[in-house]
């Protein structure tokens, strides 16, 4: 029988498994034992490993330290149903969580893995918002006030990802409890854990949830993912938000950050970013890439965050190369003029593409107008768009692309 700590560490790397899955029951003096999904567990952190008491996979126990039972390698339970998008090392594998009306009314771990077939959709509308947190200026920034607003944008804008960044515990608490995201959204990440704390990235999908993930970029930075499937096939969809110039060196961290998100995405498979079957590697076929969120970068052109990565601005495929439309603009909205001495209006929020079969229908943005008492939602507009996909090509037809993607831009 192999130790907690040596089958944790199968789990975590051996490619066959999916962590996501699997469960460790921990001991708690006085009280039933706790279940934690694997991927919150830190090893080495305030748990010791003699306090794992069982691990389970799909609901069945695989080890168990009181019975000597060790089934790992006698199951198929836990077992990857078609390999990761979101692979190790570069994501660390998360657990998606749903809510449970039946289970007593909890947020539990989502069922993940299973693909939706040819039922996928043939649009997908993406949303993402730096939400404005309350760390700073907070008697300047009415938040009390602009979160129920920002509540009631996102239950009409109609979106199956949201990518959100800036979010608090308390922000959590308040969507994790509306009716809307209940009934219909995923949570790509532990609601009680500590990613959202750490680095205020926030993925809601309506869409079933494949796969989540999470990468460290840096010290409260980080890309969190998902894996969703349309008619064209599996989509992985990611959200980050970068350095901004109020930190020290802010641009020389964004550089860096960009290279890092250049090199994990370019060690997805090759259709994950530019579209396509992949038989053998990802399981069928891969819709490609979308990546979400503040870049803190207001460039165009071959200097701006897209071409950087190589992958296609959603906003100028639909409003031409031409258009500069800011998403953080100090000199309409008091509240991006209270974070910003410089008063510089900026495009910094992004929706980026590397779906060579996706075409992007529209692109809006919302909270761009204020309340009736002049109050904004944010400092930060939301940026939004809808993107159409072509049902997947026929096994074995062949497809050539010459698009740059995030592979290409490593290179």
């Amino acid at each position: 029988m192999r130790t907690s700590e040596e089958l944790y560490h199968r789990v975590r790397w051996d490619p066959r498994f999916d962590p996501s899955r699997f469960v460790l029951g921990l001991l708690q003096r006085g009280a039933a034992p706790k279940r934690v999904p694997l991927p919150s567990f830190v090893p080495g952190g305030d748990v010791p490993w003699h306090r794992v008491l069982f691990v389970e996979a799909d609901g069945e126990t695989v080890w168990d330290r009181a019975t000597g039972v060790d089934l790992l390698d006698a199951t198929e339970a836990g077992r990857v149903r078609r390999p990761r998008l979101l692979r190790a090392p570069f994501f660390s594998s998360r657990t998606p969580y749903a809510w449970d009306p039946d289970g007593g009314g909890l947020w539990r771990p989502a069922r993940t893995g299973e693909p939706a077939g040819q039922d996928g959709p043939d649009s997908v509308r993406l949303l993402t918002w730096n939400t404005l947190w309350d760390r700073y200026d907070a008697p300047r920034i009415a938040t009390a006030r602009r979160r129920p607003m920002l509540l009631a944008d996102l239950a009409t804008a109609d979106a199956d990802v949201i990518a959100l960044q800036e979010v608090e515990p308390e922000l959590l608490g308040m969507l994790l409890a509306e009716p809307w995201v209940r009934a219909g959204y995923t949570v790509a990440t532990d609601p009680g854990g500590r990613d959202v704390a750490e680095y205020g990235l926030l993925v809601l999908s309506r869409l079933p949830v494949r796969e989540a993930g999470l990468h460290v970029l840096g010290r409260h930075k980080a890309v969190a993912a998902v894996t969703v499937d349309t008619a064209a096939g599996a989509l992985v969809v990611a959200a980050t938000h970068l350095t901004s110039d109020h930190s020290a060196n802010g641009a020389s961290r964004r550089s860096a950050e960009l290279a890092l998100l250049a090199q994990g995405f370019g060690a997805l498979p090759s259709g994950a970013v530019c579209g396509g079957p992949e038989p053998g590697r990802a399981g069928g076929a891969v819709a490609g890439l979308a990546l979400l969120g503040d870049f803190n970068d207001g460039r165009a052109g071959d200097r701006g965050p897209a071409a950087v990565l190589g992958l296609r601005d959603a906003w100028t495929e639909v409003r031409g190369p031409a258009d500069a439309t800011p998403t953080f603009d100090p000199v309409a909205n008091p509240l991006a003029a209270v974070a910003s001495p410089a008063g510089r209006p900026g495009r910094l929020d992004r929706i980026l593409l590397g779906a060579a079969g996706a075409r992007v229908v529209r692109a809006a943005l919302r909270g761009d107008s204020p309340g009736p008492d002049g109050l904004f939602v944010s400092d930060h507009y939301g940026v939004e768009a809808a993107v159409a996909f072509a049902p997947r090509p026929e096994a074995g037809s062949a497809r050539s692309d010459g698009a740059a993607t995030a592979r290409t831009a490593v290179a």
